[in-house]
């Protein structure tokens, strides 16, 4: 994806200050917003003011590649259980398909963020896991973009196990298949 920096980035970019931090917005039923920097930052993105708390949970992200063309992009999240609140939304929500934006903002030499932050990441957590060890507890969130279901052939088939699957009882699919050589199409 192209972007444009804004000249005020651009500037604080070339002074070799460069202090980059990562605003994530992870929109379960209670939005949660998280910062990797070391206190709390307020930030408009998409013109909304929102308060990303300082989180010592962020463990990391995997390395992403953006790409030109049309396919599937996807990234890790890491965080800690160590307080179980990660754990505890992931085992009680349904958290597949919950919109997760990660931008990327540079603070200036009076910590305050430079203009607005820009769009890093943005995509669907597809799924999750937790790894529980005898010192350590860590929640991975797979984040996948959103032409991760591009290619998927949505829709019923007809048959008996697809008709099932929404009417247990009916019977009507078991037959179709008798049912297929008296179907006039376009036929009197």
């Amino acid at each position: 994806m192209t972007r444009t920096l804004e000249t005020a980035v651009k500037n604080e970019l070339s002074s070799n200050n460069i202090r980059p931090v990562h605003l994530i917005s992870l929109n379960f039923s209670t939005p949660v917003h998280i910062t990797d920097n070391s206190f709390e930052l307020t930030s408009s993105v998409s013109g909304t003011s929102r308060t990303y708390s300082a989180s010592s949970f962020i463990l990391g992200f995997s390395e992403f590649v953006e790409q030109t063309d049309l396919s599937k992009s996807s990234l890790i999240i890491s965080l800690s259980g160590a307080n179980q609140t990660f754990i505890s939304l992931c085992l009680s929500e349904n958290v597949t398909n919950i919109n997760v934006d990660i931008y990327r903002a540079f603070l200036n030499s009076s910590n305050s963020i430079i203009n607005n932050p820009f769009l890093l990441y943005n995509g669907k957590i597809e799924s999750f896991s937790i790894e529980e060890k005898e010192t350590s507890s860590v929640v991975n969130l797979s984040v996948v973009s959103h032409w991760a279901d591009f290619e998927k052939k949505n829709g019923r088939k007809t048959n008996p196990t697809s008709q099932k699957r929404f009417f247990i009882n009916d019977l009507g699919m078991d037959f179709a298949s008798q049912n297929v050589l008296n179907i006039k199409w376009g036929r009197n």
